[in-house]
């Protein structure tokens, strides 16, 4: 795989560069560029992908997860290529800039073609296990009260209107993730948070950034299917603290052990928790089926917020994005009076129904975010909590024990369904994910939506039915094929067929 996405980079608008404007960055950024061979003066495009370089573009072979860029710099060339990044020269008659690290290298260089978009915005990055995606909405929301703002993530593209586009990755590849920084600063947008992945931090995919702040939110296991095991995903997350500008604002986690020790130099740390210990906590806190309230405190301020969004969790992304907004300079009452009249995310503890049975879709897809949206439920639901989960295939398969145990002990009806099981077998990771439990702790329907329609008719008035894993996803991901799945949808499809049945209610719970 060349490209982290696959996308037509010649539709989208680069500037010419000169081969020492290419030279000069990548010295800067300490890459130790040298030339071998004679380069033209100047390339059109930057390009990660041999598929998509045309007449004289430079070409930076990456070294891939699966695939090493390195294996098609001659594709390159025969495309019309007029030189190559690497990190190890080519036997192809084509001039080379070898480079110590190719994928930090690309990053800088998309920024340096793309007009460094980064500049003229006030970069916020999120890196954490769970609560990113919150958590940049509402940085977004806050920040779009004192100038125009946008958000790119998990989530897709959300714009200073409020749009939300396609999602893709986390993280876009380098060259993506320029352009899109560019496209929003040319919609007017001022400043931009970014859900930073740690497989993008890993990959050096934001090197070419420089953030105003950083957000550190939960740590859990996660991606042991990449990482070789916690300690190395934990250092790839801190990697976001390279990208910090002198003098930038850092907002930590405080009750979150594996963050303890952050606390960058030459950066104000703003640490954020349920604790009065910490800069910026709640006070008075009391949950509630539709969200929470509670008194928002830092050392000599305080403002009432009513959050809008359910669970405990979402105060914790509240504070957050509130320690990331105060550090860059918004007055407290302007944030407290924003949390309030935040909008619902897409996905994450969202109602899909309220009559006749609550409905709610969340991200859940590892151990702690499942536990956590449980107990919420637990807490604030009358009734009977019916829950179903699935695992993602070709993904970390240690987690599916753990996953399945959480649901069989917090749901009163767990079912055991599939996720994406992509090129697995769904039925042998429903199989994985009840090893050791009881058998009458739960009941496996392989096809989602059957699993749907079983937690449905068992509802009562007083029960909600929690789907878990695929959140804003509108699609399921079987064998190589992306099929249409949207939750949303089979939802007000299978209602109707209930008792009492008077369709969807949307909003918070």
């Amino acid at each position: 795989m060349q490209d982290w996405r696959e996308a037509d980079h010649r539709t989208l608008p680069q500037q010419t560069r000169t081969n020492r404007q290419v030279e000069r960055r990548l010295d800067e950024a300490g890459l130790e560029p040298r030339w071998g061979g004679v380069p033209p003066a100047e390339f059109p495009a930057l390009r990660s992908d041999s598929r998509r370089v045309g007449a004289g573009d430079l070409f930076c072979a990456i070294p891939g997860t699966r695939v090493d860029g390195h294996a098609f710099v001659e594709a390159a060339q025969h495309a019309g290529a007029g030189a190559a990044v690497v990190e190890r020269v080519i036997d192809v008659d084509l001039p080379q800039l070898a480079v110590r690290d190719s994928r930090s290298a690309v990053s800088h260089l998309a920024a340096l073609f793309t007009g460094d978009p980064g500049d003229a915005l006030r970069l916020v990055g999120i890196t954490g296990t769970n609560g990113k995606s919150t958590t940049a909405w509402l940085t977004r929301w806050i920040l779009d009260d004192v100038g125009p703002a946008a958000a790119l993530g998990t989530l897709g593209t959300v714009s200073v209107d409020g749009r939300i586009g396609a999602p893709g990755l986390t993280t876009p590849d380098p060259i993506d993730l320029a352009l899109e920084l560019a496209a929003l600063r040319a919609s007017g947008a001022e400043a931009a948070v970014l859900e930073v992945s740690s497989h993008a931090l890993d990959q050096r995919r934001a090197d070419g950034c420089s953030f105003d702040a950083v957000g550190f939110t939960s740590f859990s296991r996660e991606h042991l299917e990449y990482h070789p095991d916690l300690e190395a995903y934990r250092a790839a997350k801190l990697r976001l603290l390279d990208l910090l500008v002198p003098e930038g604002v850092c907002a930590v986690n405080d009750d979150e052990p594996a963050w303890k020790e952050v606390a960058p130099p030459n950066a104000t740390t703003l640490r954020y928790g349920f604790e009065s210990t910490a800069d910026l906590w709640p006070d008075r806190l009391v949950l509630h089926p539709a969200g929470a309230h509670f008194t928002l405190r830092a050392p000599g301020e305080a403002a009432d917020v009513s959050l809008p969004l359910p669970a405990e969790f979402n105060v914790r992304n509240a504070l957050a994005a509130a320690a990331i907004a105060r550090g860059l300079g918004v007055p407290l009452e302007r944030i407290a009076a924003r949390l309030s009249a935040a909008p619902p995310v897409p996905g994450r503890m969202e109602v899909l129904s309220r009559e006749p049975v609550l409905v709610i879709r969340d991200f859940a897809h590892n151990p702690d975010s499942c536990e956590r949206a449980l107990s919420s439920l637990r807490e604030i639901v009358p009734g009977r909590v019916i829950a179903l989960l699935g695992c993602g295939g070709d993904r970390d398969p240690g987690k599916r024990p753990q996953m399945g145990s959480i649901l069989a002990r917090l749901a009163d009806v767990a079912i055991v369904t599939s996720d994406n099981p992509r090129s697995e077998d769904p039925s042998e990771i429903c199989r994985q994910m009840v090893v050791g439990l009881p058998p009458d702790s739960y009941e496996i329907v392989v096809d989602r939506r059957a699993a749907i329609a079983r937690g449905l008719a068992e509802a009562g008035p007083a029960d909600a039915v929690a789907l878990l894993g695929k959140g804003h996803e509108t699609y399921q991901v079987i064998g190589g094929k992306r099929l249409p799945f949207d939750e949303r949808r089979i939802v007000e499809d299978l209602l109707p067929a209930l008792p009492g049945a008077s369709g969807l209610g949307g909003g918070p719970a």
